[in-house]
């Protein structure tokens, strides 16, 4: 995380809590609309590439799932079915809440959209993503169930 001095601190906290007063007067479609584009973008910023040198050196999904675990030690991938993931997370990955600029579990959607993100560029297929548990709701840890819409065989 950045070293921030106290007034960009100061200031980006108050600019988070902006975004949230605002992401929570907002109706549904369009609070989807945003926290999409920011898992992208967060996805874009780093993971992506990660979950994509997974899939490049990787011969099924098992395999897949064990680069990751290795490369993401908080994380805890399990597959259910050929075409259902569970996706665990001991700790909050969000750099957001980790810097404490955020804390609202809205924030929560954007690390669905995000694994979306990353399954589905890694993949080439479309998936889906939906948000079990987290930590920012009062659970012990985080719980993503991640279905690819093509199961693989």
């Amino acid at each position: 995380m950045p070293e921030w001095d106290e007034g960009v601190r100061h200031f980006m906290t108050y600019w988070f809590s902006g975004l949230v007063n605002g992401l929570e007067s907002v109706d549904e479609p369009a609070r989807k609309a945003i926290l999409q584009e920011c898992g992208k973008a967060c996805a874009e910023s780093y993971t992506i590439e990660v979950f994509q040198d997974a899939r490049e050196r990787s011969t099924d999904m098992e395999a897949f799932l064990a680069i990751l675990a290795a490369r993401f030690p908080e994380a805890i991938y399990e597959q259910l079915t050929s075409g259902t993931i569970r996706v665990r997370y001991t700790s909050c990955a969000c750099d957001l809440v980790k810097c404490g600029l955020v804390q609202s579990s809205l924030i929560c959607e954007c690390s669905a959209y995000n694994l979306q993100e990353n399954f589905e560029r890694a993949w080439g297929i479309p998936v889906s993503v939906a948000l079990e548990t987290s930590i920012l709701r009062g659970a012990p840890q985080c719980v993503f169930l991640v279905s690819l819409e093509s199961p693989l065989r």
